[in-house]
């Protein structure tokens, strides 16, 4: 088994505004560039990570204002991960809002996903302002300039 690696992608914003940490769980490399180079042109700073287990560390150790999960990831399903996330969030009396992002379009996911502790559903493929629409619903308006 290879030793999980971590990617760290940072681009701040100008200004004093700090740029919005995100937590992208994906095991996909290819999903992983994606969300790198969606990363960069929103000016997020972005956590990808290759497995849910990685992911609930990232969660346990460091404080992100959203994140973003794959629903199907190889070690757990991404229901698991979150129910443990949520977990790690009321222990530390916070509530970090995770959003599914999947290519799961079945009848009922966005409910399941709910229930396990997720606040919200982005079915793939979609678009760039589609993502942007999803994280300025959830994340503080504190981030977003004026």
């Amino acid at each position: 088994m290879q030793p999980v690696q971590k990617q760290t992608y940072h681009q701040p914003k100008e200004g004093v505004v700090p740029p919005i940490s995100v937590l992208i769980i994906e095991d996909n490399k290819d999903q992983q560039i994606l969300f790198k180079i969606l990363a960069e042109r929103l000016k997020m700073s972005a956590n990808i990570v290759p497995s849910c287990t990685a992911g609930i560390e990232e969660a346990a150790a460091n404080a992100f204002d959203l994140i973003l999960m794959d629903y199907k990831m190889p070690d757990m399903t991404g229901l698991e991960c979150a129910k443990k996330i949520r977990e790690i969030d009321r222990s530390l009396d916070r509530h970090t809002p995770i959003i599914a992002v999947t290519a799961r379009a079945m009848p009922g996911d966005r409910e399941k996903c709910l229930e396990a502790g997720m606040d919200d559903y982005l079915s793939k493929p979609f678009t760039i302002d589609q993502l942007n629409n999803k994280i300025q619903q959830w994340v503080s308006s504190a981030h977003w300039p004026s």
